[in-house]
């Protein structure tokens, strides 16, 4: 006897299917995502006003939809003076484009009072793109506010407190890498199905120091499966590469701001690789 299959559940066999397809028709749909990333930037006097011609071009030739500033607004033998950071957030509220930023040990571990410093980097850079009208939602971890994450067009981007530099506490160390992982964890798995590539963010060129989140966001970002971009600061000079065993991500060290403008990230869908770069995207002197 041929049992009889609920009609309910055939209707909803023929919902999931449908769903499915319509996911992945959005998905190849996809247009581009462009954005631009600095970082090390600005370290000295001169390279406060190089800064102001880098904006200055940007606005007038950028195609991106967003900047990202994975960290070091100064060098770090300069005092860690909230008049540093009025005065870079002010460059960077220029910004005619959402912008964020990421801490660097420069403006925070780094420094004589790495508390007072971590204050003046909440009271002028926390939440910073909230300076302009965002056409997107943010979310911002609760225990880490700093970290942030953002979907868009169907990229996955995520900011987070990897900083070089002094390990000042180890017990605050720890709980911020921790922190990270369970971010970074967590904003793949919830958008796993939404997103075909994701972008991490951060300052830090990692080192066996970080260890405690570099295991589990590798152990993550492979479970995530899809192409991983994880970009950030502190080394100065560009660097591309794949360092580690998962094959799905890659590693980029963009050139300190005092040396070349700010990179300009594309991702595609349709292209392969998934992310390409333009180094010098637009002409910053005329």
């Amino acid at each position: 006897m041929i049992k009889k299959i609920p009609s309910f559940l055939i209707l909803l066999s023929l919902f999931l299917l449908f769903y499915k397809i319509a996911n992945a028709s959005d998905l190849n749909n996809t247009l581009d995502l462009i954005f631009s990333v600095m970082g090390d930037v600005p370290r000295s006097a001169s390279e406060d006003t190089l800064l102001q011609k880098q904006i200055s071009a940007q606005n007038k030739y950028s195609k991106s939809e967003f900047m990202v500033h994975v960290g070091d607004i100064k060098s770090g033998g300069m005092p860690c003076d909230e008049n540093v950071y009025i005065k870079v957030s002010g460059y960077l509220k220029k910004l005619q484009i959402p912008t964020f930023i990421v801490p660097g040990d420069n403006e925070w571990n780094d420094c004589d009072d790495p508390v007072q410093a971590w204050s003046f980097w909440e009271k002028y850079f926390l939440r910073f793109e909230k300076n302009r009208k965002l056409s997107f939602a943010v979310q911002h971890q609760s225990k880490r506010p700093e970290n942030f994450s953002f979907v868009k067009k169907n990229v996955l981007i995520i900011g987070i407190n990897l900083v070089g530099g002094r390990v000042f506490d180890e017990k605050v160390w720890n709980q911020v890498l921790q922190a990270d992982a369970d971010w970074v964890k967590n904003r793949f798995q919830k958008n796993a199905g939404n997103v075909y590539a994701a972008v991490i963010c951060a300052q830090a060129n990692p080192k066996s120091k970080h260890d405690l989140f570099m295991t589990q966001f590798r152990k993550a970002a492979k479970a995530f499966a899809k192409p991983v971009l994880f970009i950030h600061g502190d080394g100065h000079k560009w660097i591309y590469t794949n360092p580690w065993l998962e094959s799905n991500i890659v590693r980029v060290q963009v050139d300190r701001g005092g040396i070349a403008p700010p990179v300009q990230v594309t991702v595609s869908p349709n292209e392969t690789p998934v992310f390409k770069f333009e180094r010098k995207p637009f002409p910053v002197n005329d």
